[in-house]
C-alpha cells in the first residue's frame, strides 16, 4: 500500500504544475508542451498506482495500455518542449502531431488484443500477485523503448547543444531542463535494465516528483514560460521595426530580421551572430547616452528612454527602450529595444521645413511687394513725395487727433511762384528739376512726423503736427528763404526762383483737413496777390472753404508786430 500511496499522491504535484503551466497556453506554445508533459507523468503515475493497487488480475490489467499512452505523451511532450527551446519558431503540424500519437496508441492497442498481448509482454504473468510480476517484456516492448529512448536521447542532446552555444537566456533554460530530466531518464533505464528480476517495481514516475518540483520553480519563479516568445513568427519576425532583446547583464539574446538589417546598416563592422555580444558595444556609447541621458540607477538598471538620433549621414533612428522586470523581488530582468528607421521621415520633415522657409521668404517678398506698390500708390513718381491722397487721408487723422494733449496742426501751402514761365522758356525738363529741387528743400526742412506733399503742378502742402501759428509762420518763412538761395540750373545757365507760402492753423472745435487746407490755400493767393515771395497766415476765424478769403496777415507783419 506503501507503493501505492507514493504513485496516487505524485500526480498532485505535476498536475499542479501543469495546471498552471496550461494558463499561459495561448500567449506561450512552450506551455503547451509543458503541461503535455506533466499531464503523461501524471496519468503514468496514476497508472502504476493502479497496477499496484490489492485488485484483480484482470482490474489491473487495464492500466496497462495507459502506461504506454501516457508514456508516449510524456516523451513527445518534452521532445517538443526542447524543440520550442531551439528553435523558438519552430511549429509541429497537425500531420506530425497526428503521427506522432500512432506509436503509443498503437502499443496500447497491442497490449490488449489477444494475438499481441505476448508481442508486447513477452513471458510476463498479469496474473501474477501485486508486487509478484516478472517483468519480461517481448519484442513490441523492446522497439516501445528504443523508440522513447530515441526521442529522450535527441532531446537531451539538442538541450546540450543549447546550453554549450545558445544565448545566455537560452542556456541557462536549456539547463533547467536537462536537471529535471536526469532523474526520471536514469531511473527509468535502470528499471528496464532490471526487467529479469523478480518483483521488480517501476520506479520511474516517482522519479518524475523531481521533475515536477524543477518545473514547478522554473515556471513560477524562474520564468520557464520565457523560453519560447509570444507568437514570434507572426509578430516579431515579421515587423519592420528591429526589435532587440538584451539580459539584465547587457548582453544581446534576441533579434528579429529587421534588427539585423538596421544593425548591419550602421555598424557593418558588427559580427554576423551578434547574439551575446553587449548591446552598449554594438550600439555604441553616443546613441546609448542620446536615448539614456540620464544612465543608471543606483542598483544597475536603466529607466525608460526615448529618443531620434542621426546615427550615420542621412540616416535617422526612432529608439525606444524600455526594461522588461525580472520575476521574484529583487530580481533585475532585461531591456526590450524596438528601433525604427526614420530616415525618409526626417528628409520629408527637412524638406517640408525648406518650403516653409522659402514660402515664409515669399510671403515676406510679396509683402514688401504689396507694401512697395502701396506706398508708389501714394507717392508722387516725379519728387517722391506723398500725393494729394496720401495727404488727405493724414490730415484728416490728424485734424481729428489734434486738441489740447496734442497741440495744434498747421498746414504750410507752397506754389512755385512764375513756374509757368519756366516751362515755356526752357522746357518741361527743366521745369521738372526745378520741382525736384524745391521738394528736396520741402524734405530737408520736415521733421519725421510730418507730412509733405506734392497736390498738383508747382504746389506742394505740408502739414505741420503739434504746431500752433507763430511756430507754423516762422517754419515756413525759413523755407521761403531757403528756397529763394538756391540756385537752379537750367540750359542757358542758372535761375532763381522764389515761392509763396500760405499757412493755416486748424484752430476751432469741428474743423475737418478740407477746411483748414481751404484756409491755407486762400492765405497762399493773398501771398501772389500781394507781390509773391512772401508767406501769409490765414487768421483765426478766416472761413471754410466756400466763405470769403476773411482776413489774413503777412508773415513779416506777424514777426514785426511782435
Amino acid at each position: 500500500m506503501l507503493w501505492v500511496l507514493a504513485f496516487g499522491l505524485a500526480p498532485l504535484l505535476t498536475a499542479g504544475v501543469g495546471a498552471a503551466a496550461w494558463q499561459h497556453r495561448r500567449d506561450n506554445p512552450g506551455a503547451r508542451a509543458l503541461t503535455l508533459t506533466l499531464a503523461g507523468i501524471s496519468g503514468w503515475s496514476l497508472a502504476c498506482a493502479w497496477l499496484l493497487a490489492p485488485l484483480s488480475a484482470g482490474l489491473r490489467s487495464v492500466a496497462y495500455p495507459a502506461v504506454f499512452v501516457c508514456v508516449g505523451a510524456t516523451v513527445v511532450g518534452f521532445w517538443a518542449l526542447s524543440r520550442l527551446l531551439a528553435d523558438p519558431r519552430w511549429r509541429t503540424s497537425r500531420r506530425t502531431a497526428l503521427l506522432l500519437t500512432v506509436e503509443p496508441v498503437a502499443l496500447a492497442v497491442l497490449s490488449v488484443l489477444p494475438a499481441t498481448a505476448d508481442l508486447v509482454f513477452g513471458r510476463t504473468d498479469l496474473t501474477a500477485p501485486t508486487g509478484t510480476v516478472h517483468l519480461v517484456g517481448g519484442p513490441l516492448f523492446l522497439l516501445h523503448s528504443l523508440y522513447s529512448y530515441a526521442f529522450i536521447g535527441g532531446s537531451l542532446l539538442r538541450l546540450l547543444r543549447v546550453a554549450r552555444g545558445g544565448a545566455p537566456l537560452a542556456r541557462r533554460q536549456a539547463v533547467v531542463l536537462l536537471v529535471s530530466a536526469v532523474p526520471p531518464t536514469v531511473g527509468n533505464l535502470t528499471m528496464t535494465l532490471s526487467m529479469r528480476g523478480e518483483g521488480v517495481v517501476d520506479l520511474t514516475p516517482l522519479f518524475f516528483i523531481v521533475t515536477g518540483l524543477i518545473a514547478g520553480w522554473a515556471v513560477l519563479r524562474a520564468g520557464l514560460l520565457e523560453v519560447v516568445p509570444v507568437a514570434r513568427d507572426q509578430v516579431v519576425e515579421t515587423m519592420t521595426d528591429g526589435v532587440l532583446v538584451s539580459d539584465s547583464e547587457g548582453r544581446l539574446v534576441d533579434l528579429n530580421p529587421a534588427a539585423r538589417r538596421i544593425l548591419r546598416r550602421v555598424r557593418p563592422d558588427a559580427p554576423a551572430d551578434p547574439i551575446g555580444e553587449r548591446f552598449a558595444d554594438l550600439v555604441g556609447p553616443e546613441l546609448l547616452a542620446a536615448v539614456l541621458p540620464d544612465g543608471p540607477a543606483v542598483d544597475g538598471t536603466w529607466a525608460s528612454g526615448h529618443a531620434v538620433v542621426q546615427v550615420t549621414d542621412g540616416v535617422w533612428l526612432d529608439v525606444q527602450t524600455v526594461p522588461v522586470g525580472g520575476r521574484g523581488r529583487g530580481r533585475r530582468g532585461g531591456r526590450l529595444t524596438v528601433v525604427r528607421d526614420v530616415s525618409a521621415e526626417q528628409r520629408r520633415e527637412a524638406d517640408l521645413r525648406r518650403l516653409n522657409a522659402e514660402l515664409a521668404e515669399h510671403v515676406t517678398t510679396v509683402e514688401r511687394l504689396r507694401a512697395a506698390l502701396a506706398e508708389e500708390a501714394v507717392r508722387d513718381p516725379l519728387t517722391g513725395l506723398h500725393n494729394r491722397r496720401h495727404l488727405d487721408r493724414e490730415l484728416d487723422r490728424a485734424v481729428a487727433a489734434a486738441g489740447p494733449g496734442t497741440g495744434a496742426v498747421a498746414v504750410v501751402a507752397v506754389d512755385v511762384d512764375h513756374f509757368k514761365s519756366v516751362n515755356d522758356r526752357w522746357g518741361h525738363a527743366a521745369g521738372d528739376d526745378v520741382l525736384r529741387s524745391v521738394a528736396d528743400e520741402l524734405r530737408a526742412s520736415a521733421r519725421a512726423e510730418d507730412v509733405v506733399a506734392r497736390v498738383g503742378g508747382e504746389e506742394f502742402v505740408l502739414v505741420l503736427a503739434g504746431t500752433d501759428s507763430r511756430t507754423a509762420a516762422g517754419r515756413a518763412e525759413e523755407l521761403r528763404a531757403r528756397c529763394a538761395a538756391r540756385v537752379h540750373a537750367v540750359p542757358t545757365g542758372s535761375l532763381g526762383l522764389t515761392v509763396s507760402i500760405g499757412v493755416a492753423v486748424a484752430d476751432a472745435a469741428g474743423d475737418r483737413g478740407g477746411t483748414v487746407l481751404a484756409r491755407a490755400d486762400r492765405a497762399l493767393y493773398a501771398a501772389k496777390a500781394a507781390g509773391r515771395d512772401r508767406v501769409v497766415v490765414a487768421a483765426p476765424g478766416a472761413g471754410d472753404a466756400d466763405g470769403p478769403m476773411g482776413p489774413v496777415a503777412d508773415v513779416r507783419d506777424v514777426f514785426s508786430a511782435s
